[in-house]
């Protein structure tokens, strides 16, 4: 055997930490690894022992430095509750991988800060509607309704960021039951799907908005039609739709409506930038449209959903700036000018090309 491929003790239990906290199995690890899953459940309990080659394998899937499969000391990270419809699906190792990413931002993000987000704090037996309402009003926000359908995204990340100093990214999840998840830390952060379109983004950013409220942190599907009215994705769900399409100014603006067509669901959706589904479901609940039209309208929106073609060029400077979000390159970029930090761990903390960084930090 070659001094390349000499087998090496691992410590067992960070070698298991490092495979469950990544989201493999066993037979996912054996695959890649080309070795049997035997011979892998050996590895992982002390029985046997990896080659040097094998390691820096497993330190590229785990995305993990190598130091990390040397040390009895492993810090653990949180887990996060997880609220998806089908618990029983397995959650894909690019989430795993997001969670660290996030967990990883935010904490960096308070260290060079030395600051914490500030999540208010309301009565535990508000309704989601009065819980929309008071925090509306701590927020002092300007009413949206008069901002550009692409604007109105961007603009409430930033009040967040600004007035809460709450850390919204985004991330490429490739999972398709998963719309975004929260965690609620020192330095509370809300990583989105990037995949979805900005109406799911905006509704999703206000559900992940109303579990930091509730301190509590979660990954959600977000469903908006559960069975379960108590549950607290339910909660978030509504506390998201009052906020973005309160009742009154809707009952305002379909008041002088004879009929509510697809016409009217669409220039509703541009006006308040949310789903079709979303506005469907708020017109179905002040009782302006029955369960049948409901139910017409949304045979209407999956059709157009499925034919509708959701190919575009992407701008990718937008892309990496959306990964980092505003509050984290504000904070990474103020360090690196006052020379706290240098700009190769600028760049780490972003996590992006140096190319990127440049533009990003200035």
């Amino acid at each position: 055997m070659t001094k390349k491929n000499k087998t090496i003790k691992v410590p067992i239990a960070s070698l298991l930490y490092l495979r469950e906290s990544s989201g493999y199995t066993l037979k996912d690890i054996a695959k890649k690894l080309g070795r049997s899953q035997e011979k892998l459940e050996n590895i992982e309990s002390g029985r046997d022992f990896l080659t040097m080659t094998e390691i820096r394998r497993l330190s590229d899937i785990y995305q993990r430095p190598l130091i990390a499969f040397f040390t009895e000391r492993i810090s653990k990270l949180e887990t996060i509750p997880d609220y998806r419809i089908n618990r029983e699906k397995k959650l894909t190792p690019e989430i795993f991988l997001a969670e660290r990413r996030a967990q990883y931002l935010a904490s960096k993000i308070a260290e060079l800060s030395e600051k914490q987000s500030q999540i208010p704090i309301f009565p535990e037996d508000l309704t989601a509607t009065q819980l929309v309402e008071s925090f509306k009003k701590l927020l002092k926000i300007d009413n949206h309704e008069f901002r550009k359908y692409d604007e109105i995204l961007p603009y409430y990340k930033k009040i967040l960021e600004e007035k809460l100093s709450i850390l919204i990214i985004e991330y490429p999840f490739r999972a398709d039951d998963i719309r975004a998840f929260s965690i609620f830390s020192k330095m509370s952060i809300i990583v989105l799907n990037e995949s979805d379109k900005s109406t799911v983004k905006l509704f999703s950013l206000f559900h992940e908005v109303c579990h930091l409220l509730k301190r509590t942190s979660a990954i959600c599907s977000i469903e908006i039609e559960q069975e379960n009215k108590q549950s607290i994705e339910n909660y978030c769900d509504s506390f998201s739709a009052e906020f973005l399409v309160p009742r009154n100014n809707l009952e305002i603006a379909v008041k002088g409506l004879e009929k509510i067509n697809w016409s009217n669901i669409s220039d509703i959706s541009q006006h308040y930038g949310v789903s079709k589904q979303v506005v469907m479901l708020r017109l179905l609940f002040i009782r302006k449209i029955d369960g049948r039209i409901y139910n017409m309208f949304k045979e209407t929106f999956y059709k157009e959903k499925m034919e509708k073609n959701e190919f575009a060029r992407r701008k990718w400077e937008k892309v990496f700036f959306n990964r980092v979000g505003n509050l984290a390159i504000k904070e990474v970029s103020g360090a690196y000018k006052k020379g706290d930090i240098a700009f190769s761990e600028a760049t780490g903390i972003l996590n992006v090309k140096t190319k990127y960084a440049e533009k990003l930090i200035g």
